[in-house]
C-alpha cells in the first residue's frame, strides 16, 4: 500500500501543533456531527499500554486494560453528547485482519458498547476510489468548518496534519465520509462475526 496523497489544501502542522489545534477546535464552538475516516491497517500506539501488551502477545493483559478503561471511555462519550456533538467513525478493514486491527477493533468495540458511533467498510467498498495504487487519507472533520488530514510516518506513528478551512473541500470530504458511513456495517455485528473468534483468547 502506498502512502496517501495530500488531498487538502491548508496549513501543515507538526504533531504538537495538530494536537493542540484539534483539542481547541473540537471542544470549543463545535456541535453536530464530526466525521472520522481510518484507512491505514497499521498504526503505532506507543502511549497505549493495552496496545503494547498486544504487541507482546499478552492478550489477557491487553483485554483487561481495555476493560479497565471502559469507564473513562464512557465518560468521554457522555462529554461529547453533553456538548451536543456526535463523532461518527468509518473504519476501513482489509482481510486477513492484521494483528493491529484485531486490537483496534476490540478497543473500538468497547467504545461502541458505551455509545460510540462506529461502522466498518471492507476493502471492496473503497476500491473504486483507490485507483493507481493511491489510498484514501486519514481524516477528521469538525462539522462543516474544519478538516484535518492526519499524517503518519511509514511505521504508522503520528507525524502531523494538514488543516483545511476551505468550505468546498470540507463539504466534499464530509459528504464522502458520510456516504461511506451510510454504506457501512455497525461495528457490533462485524465484531461478533469477524473479530471475536480471531482473538487469541477466543475459545
Amino acid at each position: 500500500m502506498s502512502d496517501p496523497e495530500l488531498v487538502l489544501s491548508g496549513t501543515r502542522l507538526g504533531v504538537d501543533e495538530y494536537l493542540d489545534d484539534f483539542r481547541d477546535n473540537f471542544w470549543h464552538d463545535n456541535s453536530g456531527v464530526n466525521w472520522k475516516l481510518e484507512r491505514r491497517q497499521e498504526f503505532v500506539e506507543s502511549s497505549n499500554e493495552s496496545w503494547e501488551a498486544s504487541r507482546r502477545n499478552d492478550w489477557r493483559r491487553s483485554l483487561d486494560l481495555l476493560e479497565e478503561g471502559r469507564a473513562n471511555v464512557a465518560a468521554y462519550e457522555r462529554r461529547i453528547s453533553d456538548k451536543g456533538m456526535e463523532v461518527r467513525r468509518v473504519r476501513v478493514v482489509e482481510k486477513p485482519i492484521t494483528p493491529y486491527l484485531l486490537w483496534e477493533l476490540t478497543s473500538l468495540h468497547v467504545r461502541h458498547q458505551v455509545g460510540g458511533k462506529i461502522r466498518v467498510v471492507e476493502r471492496d467498498r473503497v476500491r473504486p476510489f483507490e485507483i493507481g495504487g493511491t489510498v484514501l487519507p486519514e481524516l477528521f472533520l469538525l462539522g462543516r468548518a474544519i478538516a484535518y488530514q492526519v499524517l503518519y510516518d511509514h511505521e504508522g506513528a503520528l507525524s502531523g496534519a494538514v488543516k483545511c478551512t476551505n468550505p468546498d473541500e470540507v463539504r466534499h470530504w464530509g459528504d464522502f465520509v458520510a456516504s461511506l458511513y451510510d454504506q457501512g456495517e455497525e461495528l457490533g455485528s462485524f465484531f461478533d462475526r469477524e473479530v471475536a473468534g480471531q482473538l487469541p483468547l477466543a475459545g
